[in-house]
């Protein structure tokens, strides 16, 4: 088998393992999108971003950071998926509520904008290596019950 193969059946097998660690209804969102992997730190003509979510095209596009596993950054862009499919208005405004109270207890972590940190924190639950920076058991918690 040549190594790029290789390569592309080991990629898809971790995908599959990933989809498998989430709810059904969250992995159902994104089951026929292809996922796409890019050799660099971030993005092919982005480098802001390490990872893509395009409804539209049914496509994931992860980099392979160097401080973040690929695991990570496709569980992060799944969140952002459950967000805008799943979670009501009720709900992220519980949530926009609780990061509102965590934010005055920790300043330096929670700077992103709720969408960003709630992606994080749905990756910090499922993803096999965990981001000390986004361990918060309360955002863990009210994230777990979606």
């Amino acid at each position: 088998m040549e190594f790029k193969k290789y390569l592309e059946s080991e990629q898809k097998k971790d995908v599959k393992s990933t989809l498998e660690k989430i709810p059904k209804s969250h992995a159902d969102l994104v089951r026929d999108y292809e996922i796409v992997f890019q050799p660099s730190n971030t993005l092919e003509g982005d480098d802001r971003h390490i990872g893509l979510i395009d409804e539209k095209n049914k496509r994931i596009t992860i980099a392979s950071p160097w401080n973040y596993g690929r695991e990570y950054t496709l569980l992060h862009e799944i969140g952002h998926a459950v967000w805008k499919f799943i979670l009501n208005s009720k709900k992220k405004s519980e949530w926009k509520d609780l990061l509102k109270k965590e934010r005055k207890k920790n300043k330096k972590n929670l700077t992103q904008d709720d969408e960003e940190i709630f992606c994080m924190t749905y990756a910090q639950i499922h993803a096999k290596n965990k981001i000390e920076k986004y361990n918060n058991k309360t955002l863990m918690d009210f994230v777990s019950n979606i």
